[in-house]
């Protein structure tokens, strides 16, 4: 920075340093402790000038929507320098009898129990087809994969780079529907009744930040034309789009443009809960969240809330580490599935589902030997994150089978809503305005792992189908033929995962 600059940068920083702002409006506060300081400016300054990721990821240190960290960011930072969040317990206490129209009716569960489903990018859903055999070839998440298979965890399928979009360049061309109706052919059953994500971001996807109402419409009029074109293909499936609504949508202060139409008109909504305060108690924001999610559809529309088991590294970026199975619980699965909104006519609606998004891409991208690595090494790296995976959803799975069923009366006080401190919730960061918020959980090194050819977007083709889990059927018995010599090393493999999961579990 020159002298004038910096100048300039403190001269914002006094203006704001007596600053104090309600829950959930703090502008500039990237790693959410409610204050913004020197370590959000560290955390801008470090990822200066680096574009932001492709999706399925967020951006935290992009405060404006732009796509890329640079000054304009810094001076977001600087001209809330000093801030904190002050927040009131009468306030969340208004904010939770607005999410019931009356006390004096009696409340009834008309939704059926969540149910946990398979978000988890596997190798072998790639449209590049050395990570496709590599993944089939060492069996990548083998043990989440055979656990859900077992215990009903379906398959979410994931549409990426774009949806229907199919090159997420903003236009639908008739290559574009081409491939996309190849995609529904080799993936998604003609008759499948169940949801699938459209995962569309590109570039109105930032614009969604910023958009004044009538351009938010023309955005909104192309997704519906892309929802209307998946439907026609498959007419009993649910579609909707990944994160929407944003998490800076749904807070009480936002005031721009609505997307209410296109979550009313989805057939299914997919928000996300990723977070990256570890350590801070985020149930509060998030449970608010997901309540706001099912009021803006009325109850009408299924809603599948989407986790991570990862946050990100507040000194080098990128979604590197993972978080304990105590805090996504705590953070993301319990408030999700304690979310309660009541309709006029006492009607008490819930989330329809739980998935957890993780990408095994992230192992090559932290990794800086990856390509020295052989088959074995690369096997237990990956069997290291299956057992990970493997924990989160047992957990997810019992958590959902403790839900009451439909028909019932909900506590009063929400279900298995915990008991907090409001000190302690945390409010969204780049969530919390409409300049702020991102696409869904983002690597924000500045490494390599910031270029847009990530591996998470344009490449990327997810959920197995039908003919896919032949395939894999077919692959096990093949594997049951091969000589003794690599039914031993499957079994060695199988017992380095266990300490590999043990290794894991210590390095976090």
């Amino acid at each position: 920075m020159n002298s004038s600059t910096t100048r300039g940068y403190a001269a914002c920083a006094i203006l704001a340093a007596t600053s104090i702002v309600t829950a959930g409006t703090l502008e500039g506060d990237v790693n959410e402790d409610h204050a913004v300081n020197v370590n959000d400016l560290l955390l801008v300054l470090g990822n200066l000038n680096q574009y932001c990721p492709p999706s399925p990821e967020s951006c935290p240190t992009d405060l404006n929507g732009d796509d890329i960290t640079d000054n304009v960011d810094v001076s977001i930072v600087m001209a809330n320098y000093g801030a904190t969040e002050e927040f009131s317990e009468n306030s969340e206490s208004e904010s939770d009898n607005n999410s019931n129209t009356s006390s004096e009716q009696e409340a009834v569960l008309v939704d059926p129990e969540p149910v946990v489903m398979d978000a988890i990018y596997y190798d072998m859903y790639s449209r590049t087809q050395s990570r496709v055999n590599l993944g089939w070839d060492l069996d990548q998440g083998w043990q989440t994969r055979g656990w859900n298979s077992q215990n009903g965890v379906e398959v979410l399928p994931y549409a990426y780079g774009g949806g229907v979009d199919y090159d997420h360049d903003m236009e639908y061309t008739d290559e574009d529907l081409d491939n996309f109706q190849a995609w529904l052919d080799e993936n998604i059953p003609y008759d499948y009744e169940g949801p699938v994500v459209l995962d569309m971001e590109g570039e109105w996807w930032q614009m969604m930040n910023y958009a004044n109402q009538d351009q938010m419409d023309e955005i909104i009029d192309f997704y519906i034309q892309g929802l209307e074109y998946a439907e026609s293909m498959r007419p009993n499936a649910k579609f909707g789009y990944w994160g929407l609504p944003k998490k800076h949508m749904t807070l009480d202060s936002y005031t721009g443009a609505s997307v209410d139409r296109l979550l009313k008109r989805s057939g299914a909504i997919f928000p996300d809960t990723y977070e990256s305060n570890v350590g801070g108690n985020d149930y509060n924001r998030m449970k608010a969240h997901i309540e706001t999610c099912i009021e803006k559809v009325e109850g009408d529309v299924p809603v599948y809330a989407q986790m991570s088991p990862r946050y990100q590294d507040q000194e080098y970026g990128g979604w590197r580490h993972f978080h304990t199975n105590e805090e996504l619980m705590r953070d993301q699965v319990n408030p999700t599935l304690d979310a309660r909104w009541t309709d006029e006519d006492g009607h008490t609606h819930r989330v329809s589902g739980i998935a957890l998004w993780d990408a095994y891409v992230y192992v090559k991208y932290y990794n800086a030997d990856w390509y020295s690595l052989g088959d074995d090494e690369i096997a237990m790296l990956w069997d290291d994150v299956d057992a990970i995976h493997l924990s989160m959803y047992q957990d997810m799975a019992s958590a959902t089978a403790e839900q009451e069923p439909a028909g019932e009366v909900p506590p009063s006080d929400g279900a298995g809503s915990q008991d907090v401190e409001v000190g302690n919730d945390t409010s969204s960061s780049s969530d919390t305005s409409s300049s702020s918020d991102t696409s869904s959980g983002s690597d924000t090194s500045s490494g390599s792992d910031t270029s847009s050819g990530s591996d998470t977007s344009s490449e990327d083709v997810p959920s197995l189908s039908t003919s896919s889990k032949k395939k894999s059927k077919k692959l096990k018995k093949s594997k049951k033929k091969k000589s003794k010599k690599k039914s031993k090393k499957k079994k060695s493999k199988k017992k380095k995962s266990k300490k590999s999961k043990k290794k894991s579990r210590s390095r976090k």
